[in-house]
């Protein structure tokens, strides 16, 4: 520090370096520990189906680095749990599409394929989400202010 009391260039970087090298674990850290507090919320919200299989395949993933952006992932190890989310068209009799285009209504009433509606969302992922963003924030900021603390800017 100068004797006058401001911060130096110097110094800022040093103290942006040592930030650094605290960044990665204690981010990986918080990350996951939302991710985890996601995976649970999301195991609470989704539904029972016949074979009551997809609650018990939520899992969390470590955080990786994307670009500039590190990314903890929660995923299912299920098949079909995009469709539980989302919703889904219930198809009858048949394929409603070949080769990865829709067959048109005279295609399917010739195959003898029924449309009977569309299944509503679950959307467990995205209430989850919604739930724990404000959490997220405020880890966000607490970790940021315990960097900066420790560094003493």
């Amino acid at each position: 520090m100068a004797d006058d009391g401001t911060f130096g260039f110097e110094e800022l970087q040093k103290a942006f370096n040592r930030i650094e090298q605290k960044y990665p674990n204690k981010t990986d850290a918080m990350l996951m520990a939302m991710a985890r507090v996601a995976a649970n919320r999301t195991k609470s919200k989704t539904p029972v189906g016949k074979t009551k299989k997809l609650k018990s395949t939520w899992r969390t993933k470590k955080p990786k680095v994307y670009g500039k952006a590190r990314v903890a992932r929660m995923q299912s190890a299920s098949r079909y749990a995009h469709l539980v989310e989302d919703g889904h068209e219930i198809v009858t009799g048949g394929r409603a599409t070949v080769w990865g285009r829709k067959l048109n209504v005279l295609q399917r009433g010739i195959r003898g394929v029924k449309v009977k509606g569309r299944t509503q969302g679950a959307k467990m992922i995205e209430k989850s989400m919604d739930e724990i963003e404000s959490t997220f924030d405020k880890s966000a900021e607490k970790l940021l202010d315990d960097l900066t603390r420790e560094v003493e800017l």
